[in-house]
């Protein structure tokens, strides 16, 4: 990206980092308030859900049902998100504000939905449940938004891929004996710059939840979704492609 259309672009520009980074915020922000107030189900991170399932068929197998809820909502929800994304983008009106916009919606409902059911003690109440199903609606979201409109930026819930590809770029920026051209040093260490910019960002969006769970309970999830809404409205209007 040069200097002159950086300069051009807004905040959060689907083009610029920081845009990948909030969201990365974001994804483990709310897996840590899922896995503490829902039963230890993760709702962005499919690899979370499908080891505690395969541990607690066997230890919790109330608790292990709800993982399947997860699993088949996230499917089917992914199904549904990326025809919306197909016919929006055949209609010429992909853009990622109102994305943003419904994802930080979800994120309200769950918060309401998990208020208004107080404390929520099993795992197979309507709403637990509840509260489960439109997490995973939301994450998943996001997730067919990275997929779809911001795959040319690092992964928001694959952090094994990104510490592999940080790890990379540290060889081929900095540690590589083998002479290279100045461009590809540049662009090593360009891509484990952003790399490690959305895992700390990633790692940073947990500890944050944690500490805004203990104190607040899911009315911590004010949080993203206003991250969510400053984003979107952050969003300049394009005539044509994602904005």
């Amino acid at each position: 990206m040069t200097e002159e259309r950086a300069s051009r672009l807004g905040l959060f520009d689907p083009a610029r980092p920081l845009t990948a980074i909030m969201l990365a915020f974001c994804a483990c922000y709310v897996d840590v308030i899922c896995v503490l107030g829902l039963f230890h189900t993760f709702t962005a991170f499919v690899t979370g859900t499908l080891v505690v399932l395969c541990t607690e068929i066997f230890t919790l197998p109330e608790d292990a049902k709800l993982k399947l809820v997860v699993l088949a909502t996230f499917f089917a929800a992914t199904l549904g998100w990326y025809q919306l994304i197909v016919r929006l983008k055949a209609a010429g009106h992909l853009r990622l504000a109102p994305l943003l916009v419904l994802e930080a919606a979800l994120l309200a409902v769950f918060l309401l939905v998990t208020v208004l059911a107080g404390p929520l003690e099993h795992p197979l109440a309507l709403a637990t449940i509840a509260a489960v199903m439109i997490s995973t609606l939301a994450m998943s979201l996001q997730n067919v938004i990275m997929s779809e409109l911001l795959n040319y930026h690092a992964p928001t819930t694959f952090m094994t891929g990104n510490t592999m590809r940080l790890i990379a770029g540290l060889v081929s920026g900095w540690l590589a004996t083998e002479p290279a051209s100045p461009g590809e040093v540049a662009d090593a260490r360009a891509r484990a710059i952003q790399h490690a910019q959305v895992i700390l960002a990633f790692v940073g969006g947990g500890l944050m939840a944690g500490f805004g769970m203990m104190q607040a309970g899911f009315y911590a999830l004010l949080l993203p979704a206003g991250i969510l809404l400053t984003m979107a409205a952050a969003q300049r209007p394009v005539s044509s492609g994602q904005g």
